[in-house]
């Protein structure tokens, strides 16, 4: 059985928002520090409690502030990214974190996900772009 946790990057009432990521990304450092085998990340637009609407940069930082801990996205919203280059940078994240990263994609739980990135939530662009991302990581051709 393996442990971890899981983070929002909630915005507090009252709480600056340099406070609430330095402060998440201190737990994150904790959660290793206790033994916990896991951290997992959201991405969340237009809703006021999320804070962590740059998956990678995110997770670069948690790869940077830990040495054993894997690190999940759950999970990176693909309207808001091209395909090709979210596999870009999920590899480089791999590369930082040193093989840790486990990446979750998805569409979206909230219709402000779609209506903020111009996208239908049900578009079949969607469903094509999951299948272009596991295509590059299996060195397979992309074609438009």
């Amino acid at each position: 059985m393996k442990f971890g946790t899981f983070y929002f990057f909630q915005a507090t009432p009252g709480q600056r928002h340099a406070d609430i990521i330095r402060g998440e990304l201190d737990q994150i450092e904790w959660t290793e520090e206790l033994g916990f085998d896991e951290i997992w990340l959201t991405e969340h637009h237009f809703i006021e409690y999320g804070l962590s609407v740059d998956p990678a940069a995110l997770a670069s930082a948690a790869a940077s502030r830990t040495r054993r801990i894997r690190i999940g996205l759950a999970a990176a919203i693909l309207p808001f990214h091209h395909p090709l280059r979210l596999a870009e940078q999920m590899a480089l994240v791999d590369i930082i974190s040193r093989g840790r990263l486990d990446v979750g994609v998805g569409r979206g739980n909230r219709p402000a996900c779609a209506t903020g990135a111009s996208v239908k939530a049900s578009n079949p662009r969607v469903n094509k772009w999951r299948m272009e991302i596991f295509m590059v990581f299996r060195n397979k051709p992309v074609k438009n």
